[in-house]
């Protein structure tokens, strides 16, 4: 039985700065799907509900966006919608290049990234609802 064993290292289909633009996937859809609720439309219940909703995809989607939520900052939606974004940006790049540097071919990465986002949303659904809990 012969096996072809190298040591040489292996050659990664997976660009580190594409990774990483592609690893901007998932908190672009979720802006998206924030932004299209329409905020300044009045409306029923189901519209509050689905404000709501965009609202917490936002926070899933650009994590660093309650950091304008003190009441001691006077900031309009516009701000925190730009602040959330621009800082929130590099973080996910940074998080798609790093799989892409560890991944040595898209399907991997798509698994680790796959993976990497739904344990986000979890997490983040679990601690709203911690948040939720202890306010009553």
């Amino acid at each position: 039985m012969k096996r072809d064993v190298s040591f040489a290292p292996r050659r990664s289909t997976v660009a580190p700065i594409l990774g990483g633009i592609v690893g901007l996937m998932y908190p672009f859809v979720l802006v998206v799907a924030a932004l299209s609720v329409g905020f300044r439309a009045g409306g029923d219940m189901g519209d509050f509900a689905a404000s709501l909703a965009g609202a917490l995809l936002f926070l899933i989607a650009a994590p660093t966006a309650w950091a304008l939520s003190f009441p001691f900052i006077d900031v309009t939606r516009f701000t925190v919608f730009v602040f959330g974004i621009v800082t929130s940006v590099p973080i996910w790049y940074f998080a798609g290049r790093g799989i892409a540097t560890r991944s040595s071919e898209w399907a991997e990465w798509l698994r680790t990234y796959g993976i990497l986002c739904v344990a986000w949303t979890a997490s983040n659904l679990v601690l709203f609802g911690v948040i939720a809990a202890i306010v009553g």
